[in-house]
């Protein structure tokens, strides 16, 4: 019987197909943007202006506990990350072991 892990081949596939969507979505929200605001009309340049004066007000102390958070987020999925592969390394072992033991009983009989 073949050994196939459909949680990990869901989860490959949910996840590209995730990252793929998402990417798209951030893309033309990011184009619908710039076109926007590459208008030549008063309102256009107004809200211009309003946007580069408020990023130079930003204010540093309450910035930073959110890169904090977003900082400790991928801190814990990179060891969310690591220990999916040790697990998966700890499997194959596992399997490869079994099959050893499973071909030295037939050879014995």
């Amino acid at each position: 019987m073949p050994d196939i892990d459909f949680f990990g081949f869901f989860r490959f596939w949910l996840a590209t197909i995730v990252t793929i969507y998402a990417s798209i979505l951030t893309l033309q929200s990011f184009r619908n943007w710039a076109s926007w605001l590459a208008g030549g009309d008063k309102y256009s340049s107004l809200l211009r202006r309003y946007l580069l004066v408020h990023g130079l007000r930003l204010r540093f102390k309450t910035f930073w506990g959110d890169v904090i958070i977003c900082g400790l987020l991928c801190i814990a999925f990179f060891i969310i990350w690591h220990a999916q592969t040790v697990l998966s390394r700890a499997n194959n072992t596992i399997k490869m072991s079994e099959s050893s033991n499973v071909q030295r009983t037939v050879k014995h009989p």
